[in-house]
């Protein structure tokens, strides 16, 4: 083979290669520029649905953008619970079921108004819906605590709030801890009472 036609294949296969590597550059320029579409394409869908996880807590929050200053708030919900509701008309006798509207002696909650207070507070799991729907409110929950200082019976009384509101708080009345018993003439009874809990969205 003379030098010409060495050369001359030479050259076509430089020119080959060169061919190859330019076609090579050009698609992994085409799929970085597809992840980058997709990545931005999936943070634009993540900031339209609204939700952000709240690392810190385990709960979701909802997200909101203030459109005049473009700062953007966390909305989270938050429990609180008031004094045990009092019927003063109600007199010292049981109903039929055997169960006190009024005791001499109120049922207690072990270490007080405070405590109930904290575990309320750290127990309620506000919906995720509810926060969405900006919705909140009071649940009376109505309650029986026996001769044990069990509780039972629990239920939303009156117009539901919706959104899982008014579940959540009979959850966490069902699953309270013993209270000190109620009691008339120095005899444990079975006393019912209702505890207001009130939802309120937080930004």
């Amino acid at each position: 083979m003379n030098n010409s036609k060495l050369k001359s294949r030479v050259n076509g296969l430089i020119a080959l290669s060169t061919l190859l590597i330019f076609i090579t550059a050009c698609n992994n320029s085409d799929q970085s520029a597809n992840s980058s579409t997709d990545t931005a394409a999936n943070a634009d869908t993540s900031m339209k649905m609204g939700g952000t996880a709240d690392t810190s807590s385990g709960k979701m929050s909802d997200t909101t953008t203030n459109k005049k200053t473009g700062t953007t708030t966390k909305r989270r919900g938050r429990a609180t619970v008031s004094a045990i509701a009092e019927n003063k008309n109600a007199k010292i006798q049981a109903d039929k079921s055997g169960v006190y509207e009024m005791s001499e002696v109120r049922p207690a909650y072990p270490g007080g108004q405070s405590a109930l207070e904290d575990y309320i507070t750290n127990n309620i799991e506000y919906p995720q819906t509810a926060v969405d729907n900006s919705r909140e409110g009071t649940v009376n929950v109505q309650f029986t605590v026996d001769e044990n200082g069990n509780v039972s019976n629990a239920k939303a009384l009156g117009t539901k709030l919706g959104d899982g509101l008014d579940e959540e708080a009979v959850r966490v009345i069902s699953k309270m801890p013993k209270w000190t018993a109620g009691s008339v003439k120095g005899k444990n009874v079975k006393t019912r009472l209702t505890l207001p809990i009130t939802f309120k969205i937080e930004e």
